[in-house]
C-alpha cells in the first residue's frame, strides 16, 4: 500500500489558515482582542514568516486559480476595517509588522503567478 501526504493541498490550507491568522482574536476580560494587540503577536508573525520562507524556497505547484486567490487575500487582509463611534477605523493597517509580511507573501504569490520560469539544466 503506497500512501503519499497531500502536501499541495495541506500547504494550501495551511496558507489560507495564516492569511486569515491577523484576524484571529481572543476573548479576555476587556473583551475581544486581537491577537495582534496582545503578547501572542509573535505567533501571528512567526507564522507569516514561516510562510514566506516556504514560498521562497520550495516549489510549491499550485493552480493558476489559487495563484490569484491567495495574493488577493494576502493584499487585502491588512485593510479590512470596522465602522464604529469614531467612524472607519482600520484592524490591521496600523501593525506594520503583520502588514508588511502579508505583502510579502503577497508579492511573492504574485511572483510564482506571473512569471513562472523552468529552468533547464545545462550540459
Amino acid at each position: 500500500m503506497n500512501k503519499q501526504i497531500p502536501t499541495p493541498g495541506l500547504l494550501f490550507g495551511l496558507i489560507i489558515f495564516i492569511g486569515l491568522m491577523p484576524l484571529t482574536f481572543m476573548f479576555s476580560q476587556n473583551g475581544a482582542q486581537l491577537l495582534l494587540d496582545t503578547s501572542f503577536r509573535y505567533i501571528v508573525w512567526c507564522g507569516q514568516v514561516i510562510i514566506l520562507f516556504v514560498l521562497l524556497f520550495t516549489n510549491l505547484r499550485l493552480s493558476k486559480k489559487q495563484l490569484i486567490g491567495l495574493p488577493v487575500l494576502y493584499t487585502l487582509i491588512p485593510f479590512i476595517f470596522t465602522f464604529n463611534d469614531d467612524g472607519l477605523s482600520f484592524l490591521i493597517l496600523n501593525k506594520y509588522t503583520s502588514s508588511i509580511l502579508s505583502w510579502a507573501i503577497a508579492s511573492v504569490l504574485f511572483g510564482k503567478l506571473f512569471f513562472r520560469i523552468n529552468f533547464k539544466p545545462s550540459h
